[in-house]
């Protein structure tokens, strides 16, 4: 057994850590090769994770640079603290975003850029405390290590990541990455314990039911001095303080009131005195690195903050306050900490707004909220046109954390002093905000009211003269014309676009510009004109590095458009692009819509298990209404099409499809309402409500929606009156009893279920079989149950029975379907063999392998099957 002498200021040592290090130490002998990582090492307070991490650091070669950041336990955390504590090891460009609070995607890129190049290990310490750009900086890295000799080490209380906490996102990453690991520090054991002991005269049981074998615990009881052990560690702790005279107590105030370490910079503006930290360092209350002086461990400072003297705080936050100005050292988060001790209040509006501010800037929006937040319910007094405009940023942050409730809340108080303070285009300004806020959370009628007053808000005469007034009207009537599009209401689109070009031109605001060119494309994709898909590509690709929700909108949109048109290799491609930029860019309102667009298409390509793993993404997370219509329809059939019962997710998904009355969402739920019935034989008087939806005009651009519904509609016997020429072509040849032809056009598609159902809709025996094969790979065993049973009662004589069921757990991750296609390879079929095997393109299998070899860490075909084989996913 190894023992360890590093950590706790070199005075503890602890034992029992070779397996987690040699672990460790894999990963880092990867990235010096050039295939870098990520280790996320996890424990309880105490369980001596810094100390683990610290002797892994100390025994790396000497050509490693190692970085080491830690974020602080503030109430709300400073935006990407550790890297402006690290700002003096990167480069210039880094150091130049740093202290301009350039946007988050460059300083992460340009981070990145200085550590790739030579073995470097970054250490991210205590990330239960970090902001949401931190978090964000450390799941970019996750992403891009592999292509570097960076090794990125997180260190993390698990006992402090709740449910909700922002870490979770990361965790998940962590799970999902070939080339990432959790490192979780047991308990020491019993074994280590007694190692620890020694000769010491302590019961080794005792001490390990005391401390529950926590590594800070056990220590500290070891350190006291006395036969009998102390009740509590806090004890322990305090035991040192009995001898410290007035300047070292007045030293252990002051930390307990610190973020974190107290800077070289502040001591002698704080009145440190040398002794005071001789004293604190010989009792091994503190300790000391690169950010200055802080508690040797954060229980000792939470066994010190229990026994500061009642009306003490104040008085040492305005001491730092005024040590940071002297110092000229003035980070608004930490002074927005100091102030709310301090009880400064015009301070705390000044700080916690610019804190707010750059918290936005990089990322940390949900920080933002909390910053602004302070400033408005615990600053001073503000004047109207202030708190109108700290309302308008929290609105705006509110949104982006898919708070929309809380969003459509302080933008209604923010019109509210606007309208008093007669300033129409602000006015105009927040019911444009409010109209988008509403339809992202379902409430369409309140969108478009909003839409129209914030164009009525403005004079039009009036607007032609002031070119602020005529581009605020400009970017109400794009908004109005793309609610008009979701609706399908083009031709009215069309004529409102018209109008914006002659406003764009007039009033030379390039971001109306883009927009208006944005909603242009979706209106004449929606038309029938698909060659302007690669307008708006290329369109999105000339836009800048920092997409805004104007271009993330473009992203969404179109693969929204390509999944309903069952474009489908162009969407799968178009969202493997897409998705990663949202989460860079850090706009999860549209990462989570086109979530949901990506489990709508893993159910038509028959990667059901995929698009349940998307729909979950979405549906356990907080997300907007507008992006969980697909999640809750994918649940719902997924479990019918297997169990026969959809647990009311289909009633759920109808519901808020009719808050919308969108019939590119009325549709698809409508199909689902039918496809129910169908298939438990229970009537529903919805079934009644959908046929209506057919026998409006044909709407531009639904004719694939419209070609489902119709389809379901025939099944149950109520064929509506459909003209072919108003579906999609597939849904076409059906019409016209074309059963192999439908099912053949669905093959090419690679919708495996609509062609199996195609198949069985013929009454052909051979045709049924095969339909029967197919629904049993895909799992649909409630379906191809009602089949069988269809045709006993039809008289069938031989009614084929279903394939035998394989579920293979796996450690690499694998879906069904991609088992089931490296067992194909494994066969030797090619990839043009396996789409004819699997009925599917050739492209999603393509796609497929593509995943096989990137969950497997392999870059052949071969490879993967020896891997699979010596993994026990293929026998």
């Amino acid at each position: 057994m190894r023992a360890l002498t590093r950590g706790y200021d070199s005075a503890v040592t602890l034992t029992g850590r070779d397996h987690e290090l040699s672990t460790l130490a894999v990963p880092a002998t990867e990235a010096r090769a050039g295939r870098g990582g990520a280790v996320l090492v996890c424990g309880e307070s105490g369980a001596g994770k810094t100390s683990f991490v610290e002797s892994f650091v100390a025994d790396l070669p000497d050509d490693t640079a190692v970085l080491w950041g830690a974020c602080d336990p503030l109430s709300t955390p400073r935006p990407l603290g550790p890297l402006h504590d690290l700002a003096g090891r990167f480069g210039d460009r880094t150091r130049r975003h740093l202290s301009a609070g350039g946007q988050p995607h460059d300083i992460f890129v340009s981070v990145f850029a200085d550590l790739r190049d030579r073995p470097t290990v970054l250490v991210l310490d205590d990330l239960h405390w970090a902001d949401q750009g931190t978090i964000d900086l450390f799941r970019f890295l996750v992403r891009r290590a592999r292509q570097s000799h960076l090794l990125a080490v997180g260190i993390m209380r698990e006992d402090e990541v709740s449910v909700t906490h922002p870490l979770r996102a990361l965790l998940g990453d962590i799970a999902r990455s070939p080339h990432a690991q959790l490192l979780t520090l047991p308990p020491l054991s019993l074994e280590a314990i007694a190692t620890l002991i020694g000769d010491r005269d302590v019961d080794p049981h005792r001490l390990h039911e005391v401390t529950g074998g926590n590594a800070f615990f056990v220590c500290e009881m070891l350190d006291h001095h006395g036969t009998d052990l102390p009740a509590t560690v806090r004890d322990a702790i305090l035991a040192r303080t009995a001898e410290l005279d007035a300047g070292a107590w007045d030293l252990l105030h002051l930390l307990s009131c610190a973020p974190g370490a107290i800077g070289d910079n502040l001591l002698a503006p704080l009145g440190v005195s040398l002794p005071a930290l001789r004293t604190l360092h010989q009792a091994k209350l503190i300790r000391r690195d690169t950010r200055g002086v802080a508690f040797r461990h954060d229980l000792c400072r939470r066994a010190i903050a229990g026994v500061i003297p009642p009306g003490a705080e104040p008085g040492l936050h305005r001491r730092f306050l005024e040590a940071h100005r002297a110092a000229t050292d003035l980070d608004p988060a930490v002074l927005t900490h100091h102030a709310l001790g301090g009880g400064d209040k015009a301070l705390i509006t000044a700080a916690s707004t610019d804190a707010g501010r750059a918290a936005a800037r990089s990322g940390a929006h949900t920080q933002a909220c909390e910053f602004f937040e302070i400033a408005l319910d615990r600053g001073g007094l503000l004047d109207a046109a202030e708190e109108a405009e700290l309302l308008e940023h929290l609105a705006d942050e509110y949104y982006l954390t898919d708070r929309l409730d809380d969003a459509i809340g302080a933008c209604r108080r923010a019109m509210r002093i606007r309208q008093d303070l007669a300033d129409p285009v602000a006015v105009s300004a927040d019911h444009h905000a409010l109209a988008v806020y509403e339809w992202y959370n379902g409430n369409r009628a309140q969108a478009d009211e909003h839409v129209a007053a914030a164009i009525a808000a403005l004079d039009t005469e009036a607007a032609q003269h002031y070119p602020g007034h005529l581009s605020r009207l400009g970017h109400a009537l794009a908004m109005q014309a793309f609610l008009a599009i979701q609706s399908s209401r083009l031709d009215t689109a069309a004529a409102t676009l018209t109008r914006v070009r002659q406003i764009a031109t007039d009033a030379g605001d390039p971001h109306l510009a883009v927009r208006l060119r944005l909603v242009g494309y979706y209106c004449d994709i929606l038309s029938g004109s698909t060659a302007v898909r690669d307008d708006l590509l290329s369109e999105l690709a000339s836009g800048p590095r920092h997409i805004d929700e104007t271009y993330s909108g473009g992203y969404t949109n179109l693969t929204y458009l390509d999944v309903e048109q069952r474009r489908l290799p162009a969407a799968a491609a178009l969202l493997d692009a897409s998705i990663p930029l949202m989460i860079e860019h850090d706009l999860p309102i549209c990462r989570m819509v086109q979530l949901g667009s990506r489990s709508r298409m893993n159910l038509l390509i028959g990667d059901w298990d995929d698009a349940l793993a998307d729909a979950a993404s979405v549906l356990e997370n907080p997300s907007a209404p507008l992006a969980r219509t697909w999640p809750l329809l994918i649940r719902g059939l997924v479990a019918l099409r297997r169990d026969g019962e959809d647990a009311g997710f289909i009633d759920e998904a109808w519901e808020l499809a009719c808050r919308y009355g969108e019939l590119v969402r009325m549709l698809p739920a409508g199909s689902a309402i039918v496809e129910r019935s169908w298939l438990t034989g229970r009537p529903d008087p919805r079934v009644q409500t959908c046929l209506p939806l057919l026998r409006t005009a044909p709407a531009a651009g639904l004719e694939w929606a419209r070609g489902e519904l119709g389809m379901w509609l025939g099944r149950i016997d109520l064929t509506p009156d459909l003209d072919p020429a108003e579906v999609a072509e597939p849904y076409a040849v059906l019409l016209r009893g074309r059963f192999d032809d439908a099912a053949a056009a669905f093959h090419r598609l690679s919708t495996p279920y609509d062609a199996a159902l195609a198949l069985a809709d013929s009454g052909e025996p051979d045709a049924v079989r095969r339909a029967l094969d197919i629904l049993d790979r895909l799992g649909a065993d409630a379906v191809a149950g009602k089949v069988r049973a269809d045709l006993r009662a039809n008289g069938a004589s031989t009614v084929p029975g279903p394939r035998r069921a394989s579920t293979l757990a796996n450690p690499a991750g694998l879906t069904t379907r991609q088992v089931e296609v490296l067992r194909l390879i494994g066969d030797g079929l090619t990839n043009a063999e396996l789409a004819e095997r699997l009925f599917l393109s050739v492209k999603t299998v393509d796609h497929h392998v593509s995943a096989i070899l990137t969950k497997l860490d392999v870059s052949r075909r071969r490879d993967a099957v020896r891997r699979a084989r010596e993994v026990g996913i293929l026998s």
